[in-house]
């Protein structure tokens, strides 16, 4: 964990330890091996929960020595895979699921050589720089959930989360024996034991009791590691009620209207009947369609019967969580957030307002736009930015930064992003890739090798599609940089304009109905569902992330009933493609995702 690192950088300052956290630690340290767990995370932003290594007598006898894989609660789509020696290695890793709807199973490698980490047995990140043959002393393997005070990280904390439950399946753990071994990459490790976590183990385990440090806001107790139904759960709670004991009434902790759509944010997993009921949500002169609950049981979309609305508020009530007994709340009153859709926006990602360019924001349902992770850098006004007149522009600069988002109007979109490494001098200092709307655009970028320090440099992506509304960018460090305030990617300013706009819906009244295609992701084929109320031609098309048609499904016209399309993608690269589905000039897109 970062704990140490930041305290490190940071002076440690004494902070309350007003919350419960747990952390689970082996009594044996190794070194080198095989490590996996199968781990469904809490959820929430201000928390993490982890699965990593430590030397804990880092600082003593031994220099610092530790491996993570930490599952923020913030991000649906981030997983932060770190070796931290005495200096720092971080990335936070983009996928392409939700960390938080299901149980994955994660894990590394170490090796003298090499670190690999692995998500459902899959490499996918590999460090083998120097500071590998620096992880030479023994480590522990250790479980934690906590809540740093470190905003930028982990995003702002809000109490009314509680409580929060991390669950692991399993941990396993392989030996490294190159040559000789019988798992892992090479066969080069051997499998000596799993716990199933049917109970604790004491002969392999230790519950940190009483334990904390700098910059943790809990204190690690026994009461919040529980073992049952065949897992072992770390708990985050308050003081007054530790252990696997859920007694808090949801809270509505955000509303956000757009056009005819409100969505509302809770604080913990609802029970379906009663957060899809339409009469428990009330907004003054507004009547709603439909609620549903969407996929992280937390977030309620309400479909009204009007496109604006005069109300600042709304009430809740007669909500209902998923515990058994369930807890509900009564009523509750929160304030709407109206932000609005953008078609151009010129942003210094570096800070603050200049010229026409706007000021960088934290990145929240009242926000337009905004970042997620990351710290703002400035160096002196005399240096001079070469290959631009936006000096001040370039001399600014968001470092670590894991992803950026804008609220767009769905359609085509012409991105530029603006570079200038002004605290590195070589090649290979830092590289980072970037990923846009679920697709890898940007490889390896060293902006040093292109350009070299202090000289801007602009990446123009166009034809980026943004089809829900939301534009999302995910920064991911392959070699991050030395220090802390400097290191990881990074960006210095930012254009979004619009090429093209999408005009999509769901239905055309009398005529057609489209359903969800299906699976969703898929492996090789994809079902799409249509309804034909009045004969008409439908025109299907396949279109991949730039936009180009890729393949035509149907063009011709249906009769009435129910049909079942298929599309076969065997000749096509993994990747997220649009179904748009045609009517008389009216289209409705919905993406879809292929992995092989």
């Amino acid at each position: 964990m970062r704990r140490i690192f930041i305290a490190v950088l940071f002076s440690i300052v004494c902070y309350a330890q007003n919350y419960r956290g747990a952390e689970l630690r082996a009594l044996e340290p190794v070194l080198y091996g095989k490590f996996e767990a199968r781990i469904k995370p809490a959820q929430g932003d201000g928390m993490l929960s982890s699965f990593f290594t430590y030397n804990d007598s880092c600082c003593q006898t031994s220099p610092w020595n530790e491996i993570d894989i930490e599952l923020l609660g913030r991000y649906e789509h981030v997983i932060d895979f770190n070796v931290i020696t005495q200096s720092s290695d971080l990335r936070q890793h983009y996928v392409p699921f939700n960390t938080h709807l299901d149980f994955h199973t994660y894990g590394f490698e170490w090796t003298p050589d090499y670190v690999a980490w692995f998500i459902d047995g899959n490499e996918v990140y590999r460090q083998t720089q120097e500071h590998i043959a620096a992880l030479s002393y023994h480590q522990k393997l250790m479980m934690n959930i906590w809540n740093p005070i470190y905003d930028d990280w982990v995003g702002v904390w809000d109490e009314q989360i509680l409580p929060r439950f991390s669950f692991y399946d399993y941990v396993s753990y392989a030996s490294y024996t190159p040559g000789e071994g019988d798992v892992g990459t090479d066969s080069n490790f051997t499998f000596l034991w799993r716990d199933d976590f049917d109970y604790f183990d004491s002969t392999r385990w230790e519950k940190k009791d009483d334990h904390t440090w700098g910059g943790n806001q809990s204190l690690f107790v026994d009461e919040n590691i529980v073992f049952q139904d065949g897992y072992m759960i770390l708990c985050l709670t308050t003081i007054e009620g530790v252990g696997l004991v859920d007694n808090t009434v949801p809270a509505a902790l955000w509303a956000r209207h757009d056009h005819d759509k409100m969505e509302v944010r809770f604080s913990e997993e609802l029970d379906p009947a009663s957060a899809q009921e339409t009469s428990n949500y009330s907004i003054a002169g507004v009547s709603f369609d439909e609620a549903v609950l969407n996929e992280d049981m937390r977030t309620v979309t309400l479909s009204m019967n009007t496109d604006s609305i005069s109300a600042t508020s709304m009430g809740v009530f007669n909500i209902s969580d998923d515990n058994d007994p369930p807890n509900t709340v009564d009523w509750q009153v929160l304030w709407i957030y109206d932000p609005g859709s953008l078609e151009y926006i010129l942003v210094n990602t570096g800070g603050d307002t200049n010229g026409l360019y706007l000021s960088d924001q934290v990145w929240g349902p009242d926000k337009e736009y905004g970042h997620e992770g990351g710290n703002y850098e400035v160096v002196d006004d005399s240096i001079d930015i070469g290959g631009t007149l936006d000096d001040q522009i370039y001399r600014s600069s968001l470092n670590r930064l894991a992803s950026y988002k804008a609220r767009l109007v769905p359609g085509y979109y012409n991105i530029k992003l603006m570079f200038s490494d002004n605290h590195y001098f070589q090649p290979e200092d830092r590289i980072f890739d970037i990923t846009i709307e679920d697709s890898l655009w940007i490889n390896d970028l060293d902006v040093i090798a292109e350009v070299g320090a202090m000289n801007a440099h602009e990446i123009l992506l166009e034809r980026v599609e943004v089809f829900d509304g939301v534009l999302d960018m995910y920064f991911s460090a392959e070699i991050y940089g030395s220090g802390y305030d400097f290191a990881g990617p990074f960006l210095n300013g930012l254009e979004i304009s619009l090429d093209e706009a999408l005009h999509t819906i769901s239905t055309v009244p009398g005529q057609f109905n489209i359903g969800k295609p299906y699976p969703n992701p898929f492996n090789s084929s994809i079902t799409i569902p249509i309804e034909v109320i009045k004969a008409a031609t439908v025109k299907i098309d396949v279109i991949d992330i730039r936009g180009r048609i890729v393949d035509t499904i149907i063009d011709r016209e249906l009769s009435i009933g129910k049909h079942e399309l298929e599309w076969n993608s065997n000749s096509h690269a993994s990747g997220v493609y649009i179904i748009r589905t045609t009517l008389d000039k009216t289209s409705y897109n919905e993406k879809t995702l292929l992995l092989k």
